[in-house]
């Protein structure tokens, strides 16, 4: 039998844990379901996306990679801010509407993180933080979001405020600076009226403006705004298989596409091949860069582009591409990516994928471009949400199909 709770009792993987907010939250709609039986529906998932499509109809689906956390294990959040009776409501909306459901003590989140909400809400409360109100556009605080480095074992809290112009901000600040746990706070600024958390503008309101953890054999250092997954413990895992099934060896050539602030790539590099990494975001590869430098890599480069054009520019430069990896966003790589890639003819490609049905499309693209699939590898990330991240490999098939044109625009 699992705890009694005022919100819902919790079966995890061996015992039993209380939500208090269930089940007003919906962010975790395998709650409750013991965890093998989560891990069965997602793999469930994948072999239905893949049989959609004919040529994948015999590619087989291994059994998951399961989180070694079921609860505790999200190192990273993003909530809304809001005005409660009872003070700070940080939270999440309903779908299809903006009313918000506090999950500041959700079970998912790990302790860091916890304890960081909990200083926020403290700060905000007794410096009397003015709260965005969406409807009147009136007030300064509208969204919270924090990050967990358990390698440092500290927090980066960002606040996401409408401007610059509330009197009281530097006490907020101060008061977060001087919380326990809390190692860098960031305001950025959001004027606009939609559904974007974040603006353009991040401004370091701490002398560490950046965290720093170990994924694996690496260094990541990372600044607001850089995307990072959301399980760096299960993601570092995914990571090594990456790496393990690229098998690089000294004076081959990679290229690492959606690369981030360079995980993969760098875990890559460290074969000795030589890596060029491409992302579309700025600061992601400022972040990248410097991410060479925590780790005394010289072997590995990174390029700010899209990742077709990117690709198709480095082409051009090199003798050869020996292989080609990818963590597209939840869309897919899309087929202009896919051509760009197919274009260079490296002899293998690694497809790490957040979306079985984006991954199941470009796996049936690749198989029409020359390219076989191995067996399809899942890792759950997100334990208690129907989310499934998936790893798989491609071989050039022999001999080379009619070269491809990269058409990239």
């Amino acid at each position: 039998m699992g705890a009694r709770s005022g919100g819902r009792t919790v079966e995890g993987a061996a015992s039993a844990i209380d939500c208090p907010h269930a089940p007003d939250c919906v962010g975790c709609p395998y709650i409750g379901v013991r965890y093998g039986e989560q891990l069965r529906r997602k793999r469930e998932r994948v072999e239905q996306a893949l049989a959609a499509y004919p040529a994948l109809s015999s590619l087989a689906v291994a059994k998951p990679v399961g989180s070694q956390r079921v609860f505790g294990y999200r190192n990273q959040v993003k909530l809304v801010a809001r005005e409660a009776k009872r003070g700070l409501l940080l939270g999440v909306y309903k779908p299809g509407s903006h009313q918000v459901v506090d999950v500041s003590r959700c079970p998912v989140h790990d302790s860091l993180v916890a304890n960081a909400l909990a200083q926020v809400r403290r700060a905000v409360e007794r410096t009397a933080t003015p709260i965005y109100d969406e409807r009147s556009r009136q007030g300064w605080l509208r969204y919270v979001a924090v990050r967990s480095s358990w390698t440092r074992r500290t927090t980066q809290v960002t606040l996401v405020v409408r401007d610059r112009g509330w009197s009281g901000e530097s006490a907020l600040v101060e008061r977060l600076r001087r919380s326990r746990g809390i190692g860098s706070v960031v305001l950025n600024v959001n004027a606009t009226t939609g559904n974007a958390v974040f603006g353009d503008v991040f401004v370091p309101r701490t002398r560490h403006d950046a965290l720093v953890e170990r994924v694996g054999g690496v260094h990541l250092k990372f600044r607001a705004g850089s995307f990072v997954q959301a399980n760096l413990g299960a993601a570092r895992r995914a990571y090594e298989r990456v790496a393990a099934l690229a098998a690089l060896a000294p004076g081959e050539v990679a290229v690492d596409l959606f690369c981030g602030v360079g995980a993969i790539s760098l875990l890559l590099a460290t074969s000795g091949a030589t890596v060029f990494g491409i992302e579309s975001s700025e600061s992601a590869v400022r972040d990248a860069v410097e991410n060479t430098r925590v780790n005394g890599l010289h072997n590995v480069r990174f390029r700010a582009a899209g990742a077709a054009q990117g690709l198709d520019t480095l082409a051009r430069e090199l003798d050869r591409i020996d292989v080609v990896t990818l963590n597209p966003p939840r869309k897919g790589a899309g087929r202009e990516t896919l051509r760009a890639i197919a274009a260079v003819a490296p002899s293998r490609i690694v497809y790490m994928s957040c979306d079985p049905e984006s991954l199941a499309r470009d796996l049936a693209d690749l198989a029409e471009l020359g390219y076989a699939a191995q067996p399809v590898e899942p890792f759950d990330f997100l334990p208690q949400t129907e989310h499934i991240e998936s790893v798989v490999r491609l071989d050039r098939a022999d001999p080379v199909p009619e070269k491809v044109e990269a058409n990239v625009g």
